[in-house]
Formats: structure tokens, sequence, C-alpha cells
């Protein structure tokens, strides 16, 4: 008989699995627009609060909150940096960018982990980091993929191992290094990893450009979920307060990729 943490970590396996194999699914089949909103979703954060809400407490998660908020900083620091380096890199291009991107997510994380944040200064940096970042990828240009490669059951098994191992690693530490520690490893970006990775090798670095760029734009959804946190935990508990921050991030971005075409339209109109 399996055991409440055997169940968790399986439970923990399958999300991060279908999370990314979705995002893959939504950047090759419907449009990398799309899929550079989604990916701004709280797809980590729903995981990483539910199961540390109810492990160790809605009071740990509350505690942690600023530093989650804080940590997108780091997060878009991961993008910019991987944009940046895999756009100038002729070899490599897809390890080299996310290798320089991830070092550079560790040492924001380290100074913003190093400062005693509030909510309302957490908030006022990380969306002036949104606001800048949707300024310097403004100018990249939306792509389709023409041919989107079949799957097969190696590619599936890899794609979601690969994500389910890091994802499973990322919300084990999270619950083991306090909670503001907690707070900054739910900015790690455990999907975006393997995502990028696997849309770069396999169509190149302008299709994942392409999603960079709606990244900063879908990432109001993830800031809204975690700042109803403090007020939709302690009312209604982890499974609660998961549905209710949840439901309020998914509006923001169906609002969003409504709006995406009619902008379209005035446009050509």
């Amino acid at each position: 008989m399996e055991s409440p943490h055997e169940t968790s970590l399986l439970v923990k396996a399958a999300w991060s699995a279908v999370i990314v194999l979705g995002l893959t699914l939504v950047a090759e089949r419907v449009s990398m627009r799309i899929a550079g909103l989604l990916s701004g979703a709280p797809l980590t954060a729903v995981l990483v609060y539910f199961f540390v809400g109810r492990d160790l407490g809605i009071d740990y998660v509350v505690d942690s909150v600023p530093y989650s908020i804080a940590a997108f900083t780091g997060t878009l620091s991961f993008v910019l940096t991987y944009y940046w380096t895999s756009s100038r890199l002729q070899r490599y291009s897809a390890l080299g960018g996310l290798g320089a991107a991830v070092i550079v997510f560790l040492a924001v994380a380290a100074v913003l982990a190093a400062i005693p944040f509030n909510l309302v200064g957490a908030t006022a940096l990380t969306v002036s980091a949104i606001a800048l970042s949707a300024w310097l990828v403004r100018k990249i240009e939306f792509i389709k993929v023409e041919r989107p490669v079949r799957f097969t059951l190696r590619q599936l098994l890899l794609r979601g191992g690969c994500a389910a191992l890091l994802i499973t690693i990322v919300i084990s530490l999270a619950e083991l290094v306090g909670s503001r520690w907690t707070g900054i490893l739910v900015g790690f970006p455990a999907t975006l990893l393997p995502t990028y990775l696997i849309i770069h090798l396999t169509y190149g670095k302008a299709s994942t450009h392409a999603m960079v760029r709606g990244f900063p734009t879908g990432m109001g959804s993830i800031i809204l979920y975690i700042l109803l946190v403090p007020f939709t935990f302690p009312a209604w508990g982890p499974a609660g307060g998961t549905a209710a921050c949840l439901a309020a991030s998914t509006l923001y971005l169906a609002t969003i990729m409504f709006l995406g075409p009619l902008r379209g339209v005035a446009a050509r109109e």
C-alpha cells in the first residue's frame, strides 16, 4: 500500500509531465503566442503551495508569499538571459543559453533571499521587471511551426520524465529550506527549462524566442495567483485556496488571450 508521501510524489511527477507536454503541444500545434502566455501561468506554484500548505501549514505558505513574488524577478532574468545568450551563440545555443540562464537565476535568487521583502516592495519590484521585460522582447516575431514532429512513445517519455524529475526535486527542496527559500523556489523555471529545451532542440531558437515574447504578459497570471494566497488559503485551506487562486489566474489569461486577437483585428482595420 502506498504511503501519502509516495502518493504526493506520483501526483507531482504526473502533473509536471502533463504541464510540459501540454505547453509543447500548444507551441507546436496551436500558437507560440498562446504557449508563451500559458508559460507565465502558475504551473509550479499550484503544486508548491498546495503541498507545502498541506504538509507544513498555512502560516508557512503565507510567510513565503513576498519572496515568491520577488522570485519572479529571477525568473524573468532567466528568460532574458536565455534569449540574449542563445541569440548570440552559433553552436550549442540551447544548452549554452539555458545553462547561463540557470546560473543567472541562482545568482539573482541568492540576492533576493538576502533582502527582507514585504508584500508591497516585492510586488513593486516584480511588476517593474515585468514591464521592462515586455518592452525588451517586444520586437520578437511570433512564428508558427509549419511541420510539427510526429510524437513517439520515446519522445513523450523523455519530455515528461525530464519535467517530472525537475519539478519533483524543486517541490521536495521547498519543504526543507525554510519559508524564505520556499518562496524563492516557487520562481524557479522548472517548467520553462524543459519546455524551452524541447522546443529549441526540435524547431530552433526562433521558435523558443517567440514563446519568450509572450511570457512577461502571461506572468500577470502567476502574480495574481500568489497575491491572493494570503487571503484564500487562511479562509478555505490549501484545496479551496488553490481553486480560488487558480480561477482568478485563469480568468486573467483568458482575458489576455481574447484581447490579443482583438488588437490584431483593430490593427488591420
